[in-house]
C-alpha cells in the first residue's frame, strides 16, 4: 500500500510506558523561512505542489517529520491564503512563531498569534529565522521588537530561539528543545467519540478516494462505518494509515488516513468532518461566545457578514448579537452564528472570525451549542443558559442541554455528544439524576430516553391550559380530539413524550381520557333552558328508536333545526353521559345499551356465541346498527370477535 500522508508524530510523554502523538504547526509571516526551517529540521521538503517552488512561496499545508515522535504541519504565510492556515493549525498541540530577523514583526505575524490564541493554544516556541543575514546589533532590535510583541499572550514566556536554515546555526538546539517540550506535553483527553477534520483529499489510482486529518478523539478499524458530515453519509473505512504506515486501526491524536470506499474525490474535502454515526446533525445555527480583537478595526454591529473558520472549514455567516447592541474592540459577547450552508462542530470548539471583505482576523471564541435553536436578541432565558455552557461542569451542561430542549426525549449517546461527553460519563451522570428526580426516564437500560422534570411538567401545564381555553371556547362540546390536543399543546413535543404526560395527567386525576375525546377533570357541561328542551326532544326520538335511532341528518330534518344545531346538542348530551356515540357517527340512549346488553346476556344462555344476523334479530334492527352496536360491546370486553362471529363474555 502507497505511503498516503507525511504527517504523523509520536511523544513518549512522562511517567508513561507508551507512545503518545504531538504535532507541531509553524506560523509567521510570508518569506520569514517557515518552509525553509522545517526542511532543514526534518530533511523533508513541505512544500509538494509544483506551484508552490515555481512562485518561491508555500499556499497549502505541507507535512514533515523531525522524527518518529514529532511531525510538523507546515502552513502558508501570505494574507491570501489564511484560510489554509487556520485548517492547519486548527488541530496542533505546539505552535511555533517564526519570525524572519532581516524583518522583524510583519502583519502576518501578528494576524497568525491573534489566531493562535482565539484557537486556545497553550504553549509553543519563538524562532527568530535567518539570522545569517543580520548584525549583532540589529538581533538584538529584533529579539526587543518580538518580546513586545507576544507580551500578554500565550508566547509571553516562550523559549526563543535564533537559528539559520542555510548555515545550521542554532538547528541541534532548536532540535534538542523541541523534543524535550514534546516529551512533556499533557495527553489528549481520552474520548470514545471519534472526531476527524478533513484537511486533505485525494485520489491514489487502485485504491480511490483517501481523506487525511489530525484524529482528534476515539478509534477506528478497517471494516467499520464512519459518518461524512454535514452531509450526513455512511461511509466504509477500506484501509488506514497511521505514522505512514499501514494499520488495521487507529487511534486519537496521530495523523491519518483514511481510504473510504466507494466515495467519490467530489464528494469529500476540506472542511468535511469523519465521525461516529448518528451523534452528530448537521446545522445552521450555533451559538458562542465571541471575543473581538483590539485590532478589530471597528465595532461588529448585529447580523455582520462574516467568515467563521470550525475546525478546518470556513463558512460564511452572519453574526446575531444576543446581549449587546454593538460589539466593541477587546469586549466580549453572547452570539449566534446564522451559517450560509450547513456545518458540523463539537461542543466548546474555538473558532476564529474574520471580515467578510477585505479578508482579516476580527475575533474567535468557543462554540456553546453547535446545534442550536433559534434566539430572540436579549432572551434572559438564553442568555443564562448559555452563560451556564460557559462553565464546563458536567451536571450542568446536561442539565442545561436538557432544558434547552425540554419538550424532547434525548437518548444518553445524543446528550452527551451535545455535551463533549463519554457516554459512560453522560450514563452515570444520567442515572444519579433519575434517582435524585431532577430527570425522568422513558424505556428501559441503552434504550431509556430521558428529560428534565421542569421540562414534563411544563408540557403537562400546557396540555391542561390548552385544554381550560377549549373548554371556554365550546362549553357544550365534550372536549378535543386526542390529535387536535396533540397538535396545539404537544406540537414541538416528542409523540411519545405527549402521551406520557397525557398519561401522567390521567393517573393524577387532572385529566379524562376517552376513546374519541379528552377533558379537564373538573369540567361539566350544564345546558340552558332552551338546550334542555332541545335535548329532550332529541333524546325522545332516541327512545321512540331504540334499537335504530335517527342520525344527525334524520333528526335535523324531524325537529327542523340547521345540523349545525343538532350536533352541538349530541356533542353535549355525550360530554354529560346521557348518549353515547357509536362508531358510523350513530347515538345510541345508555338505556338502549343497557338493553341491547341484557339481551345478550339471554342469548348466552342458551348458546356461547352469536352472529352478526342473530344479533340483528335479538334487536330487531338492521346490520347498520347491529355492527357498530356489536363493536361496542367488543370494546367493552362483553364480547370478542372470532371470525365472523363473537363469542358472548358472562
Amino acid at each position: 500500500m502507497p505511503r498516503w500522508s507525511t504527517a504523523w508524530v509520536w511523544i513518549r510523554g512522562r511517567g508513561k510506558s507508551q507512545n503518545m502523538p504531538i504535532i507541531i504547526g509553524t506560523a509567521g509571516h510570508i518569506d520569514h523561512g517557515k518552509s525553509a526551517l522545517v526542511k532543514a529540521l526534518t530533511g523533508t521538503d513541505p512544500d509538494r505542489l509544483a506551484e508552490e517552488h515555481e512562485r518561491g512561496m508555500t499556499i497549502d499545508l505541507g507535512f514533515a517529520f523531525l522524527s518518529p515522535e514529532i511531525a510538523f504541519i507546515d502552513v502558508p504565510g501570505h494574507e491570501k491564503f489564511i484560510k489554509n492556515m487556520v485548517a492547519g493549525v486548527s488541530t496542533i498541540d505546539l505552535a511555533m512563531l517564526v519570525i524572519a530577523a532581516d524583518d522583524g514583526v510583519m502583519p502576518q505575524t501578528r494576524e497568525h498569534l491573534d489566531i493562535l490564541a482565539l484557537l486556545r493554544l497553550q504553549r509553543g516556541f519563538i524562532v527568530l529565522s535567518k539570522i545569517d543575514l543580520v548584525d549583532a546589533e540589529l538581533l538584538e532590535l529584533v529579539r526587543e521588537e518580538v518580546r513586545e510583541a507576544v507580551k500578554n499572550t500565550f508566547l509571553a514566556g516562550a523559549p526563543l530561539f535564533e537559528v539559520s536554515a542555510l548555515t545550521g546555526q542554532g538547528l541541534p538546539e532548536l532540535r534538542e528543545a523541541l523534543t524535550v517540550a514534546a516529551a512533556g506535553m499533557p495527553v489528549r483527553p481520552a474520548r470514545a467519540t471519534f472526531w476527524l477534520p478533513v484537511d486533505r483529499s485525494f485520489i491514489i489510482k487502485g485504491f480511490g478516494t483517501v481523506v487525511t486529518g489530525t484524529l482528534l478523539s476515539g478509534s477506528a478499524s478497517v471494516g467499520e462505518s464512519l459518518e461524512l458530515l454535514p452531509a450526513g453519509r455512511l461511509v466504509k473505512i477500506r484501509g488506514l494509515q497511521q505514522q505512514g504506515k499501514t494499520v488495521e486501526r487507529v487511534t486519537s491524536g496521530y495523523r491519518t488516513a483514511i481510504n473510504l470506499q466507494a466515495v467519490s474525490r467530489e464528494e469529500v474535502g476540506r472542511g468535511d468532518v469523519l465521525a461516529t454515526p448518528g451523534q452528530f446533525r448537521a446545522s445552521r445555527l450555533m451559538d458562542g461566545r465571541l471575543d473581538l480583537l483590539k485590532s478589530a478595526k471597528k465595532e461588529l454591529v448585529n447580523r455582520a457578514r462574516v467568515r467563521l473558520h470550525l475546525g478546518t472549514r470556513e463558512i460564511m455567516a452572519r453574526v446575531k448579537l444576543l446581549d449587546t447592541e454593538r460589539l466593541k474592540p477587546g469586549a466580549s459577547a453572547l452570539v449566534q452564528f446564522l451559517l450560509e450552508e450547513p456545518a458540523v462542530a463539537m461542543r466548546r470548539e474555538p473558532f476564529v472570525m474574520r471580515h467578510y471583505s477585505p479578508a482579516f482576523t476580527i475575533g474567535g471564541g468557543i462554540l456553546l451549542e453547535a446545534d442550536a435553536a433559534s434566539h430572540r436578541r436579549f432572551d434572559k432565558k438564553v442568555i443564562e443558559h448559555l452563560k451556564a455552557l460557559e462553565h464546563p461542569d458536567p451536571m450542568e451542561m446536561i442539565t442545561s442541554a436538557l432544558l434547552n430542549d425540554p419538550f424532547a426525549l434525548l437518548a444518553a449517546p445524543e446528550i452527551a455528544a451535545r455535551c463533549g461527553l463519554e457516554r459512560e460519563q453522560a450514563g452515570e451522570l444520567l442515572s444519579g439524576g433519575v434517582e435524585r428526580g431532577e430527570f425522568l426516564a422513558f424505556g428501559a437500560g441503552s434504550k431509556s430516553l430521558y428529560v428534565h422534570r421542569e421540562g414534563f411538567g411544563q408540557l403537562q401545564e400546557h396540555v391542561v391550559s390548552v385544554l381550560a381555553s377549549f373548554h371556554e371556547r365550546e362549553p357544550l362540546k365534550p372536549g378535543m380530539s386526542k390529535a387536535e390536543l396533540r397538535t396545539q399543546a404537544g406540537g414541538g413535543a416528542a409523540p411519545r413524550l405527549f402521551d406520557q404526560a397525557l398519561a401522567a395527567l390521567v393517573a393524577g386525576q387532572r385529566v379524562v381520557e376517552q376513546p374519541q375525546w379528552v377533558k379537564l377533570a373538573s369540567h361539566t357541561i350544564q345546558l340552558g333552558a332552551a338546550d334542555e328542551k332541545l335535548a329532550e326532544r332529541i333524546t325522545a326520538l332516541l327512545a321512540a328508536s331504540l334499537f335504530s335511532p335517527p342520525d344527525e341528518g334524520e333528526l335535523a330534518r324531524e325537529l327542523r333545526l340547521p345540523p349545525g344545531e343538532i350536533r352541538r346538542i349530541l356533542g353535549a348530551l355525550q360530554g354529560m353521559g346521557r348518549i353515547a356515540r357509536l362508531e358510523g357517527d350513530l347515538f345510541f340512549l345508555h338505556s338502549a345499551l343497557d338493553e341491547a346488553e341484557r339481551r345478550l346476556l339471554e342469548f348466552a344462555a342458551g348458546k356461547e356465541e352469536i352472529s352478526v344476523s342473530e344479533f340483528r334479530e335479538l334487536l330487531g334492527t338492521t346490520r347498520k346498527y347491529a355492527v357498530p352496536l356489536l363493536n361496542w360491546f367488543d370494546h367493552s370486553g362483553r364480547t370478542e370477535r372470532i371470525g365472523d362471529n363473537r363469542i358472548i363474555n358472562h
